[in-house]
C-alpha cells in the first residue's frame, strides 16, 4: 500500500492538482452521476476508476458524448486508453483515498452499504465551480458522465476487467 508524502514534501503542482478537496469533488460528481442513473450508491472499487479517466487529458478528450455508448466497445476503439491505465489508477489510489476521507468528513460523500452516496458539497462550492477554469469544469462534467456510464456498463467486476485492473 502506497502512502503519500507529508504536505511539506509535495511539489506545488502535486499539492495544487491532487489535493483532497479537488479529488473529493471529482469523486462526488461521479457518484452523483452514478446515483442519478442507477438509484444506487457507487460501489467502492469504482470510485478509484474515475480519476484516471477524467484527469488524464488524452483519455478525457476521447470520451464518448452519450452514456449509452458501450464501455467495452469504446475501449476496443481506443486501446491506448488501457495501456497505462492500471499503473495510473494504482498511483492515484492514495490521492483518491485522501479525497474520499476529506469528502466524507465534509458530508459530500457517505458510505451506504457497499457504495458511496453523494451528499451536499460545501456551501459556496457551486459558485466556485461555475467560475473556475474551463478545464476544471470539463473534468467535473466528465466525472459525472463517467459515473452515469459506469452505472450502465455492467457489474463492478466487469468494469474492472474491461479496464484490466483488479481490486
Amino acid at each position: 500500500m502506497s502512502t503519500l508524502p507529508p504536505w511539506s514534501r509535495r511539489t506545488p503542482e502535486e499539492a495544487a492538482l491532487m489535493n483532497p478537496a479537488f479529488m473529493g469533488t471529482v469523486v462526488h460528481h461521479a457518484v452523483h452521476g452514478f446515483e442519478q442513473e442507477s438509484g444506487l450508491g457507487m460501489p467502492f472499487p469504482l470510485v478509484f476508476l474515475v480519476p484516471p479517466v477524467v484527469l488524464v487529458e488524452g483519455t478525457r478528450a476521447v470520451l464518448p458524448r452519450r452514456k449509452d455508448n458501450s464501455l467495452a466497445a469504446w475501449l476496443q476503439d481506443h486501446p491506448n486508453t488501457r495501456l497505462r491505465f492500471g499503473a495510473i489508477a494504482g498511483a492515484m489510489v492514495p490521492v483518491v483515498r485522501e479525497g474520499l476521507l476529506f469528502a466524507a468528513a465534509k458530508a459530500a460523500l457517505a458510505l451506504d452499504g457497499a457504495g458511496f452516496r453523494a451528499g451536499r458539497l460545501v456551501r459556496g462550492s457551486g459558485a466556485a465551480v461555475a467560475t473556475n477554469t474551463n478545464q476544471f469544469q470539463e473534468i467535473l462534467r466528465s466525472a459525472r458522465f463517467v459515473g452515469k456510464w459506469y452505472a450502465n456498463a455492467g457489474t463492478t467486476e466487469t468494469i474492472m476487467a474491461l479496464w484490466g485492473v483488479r481490486p
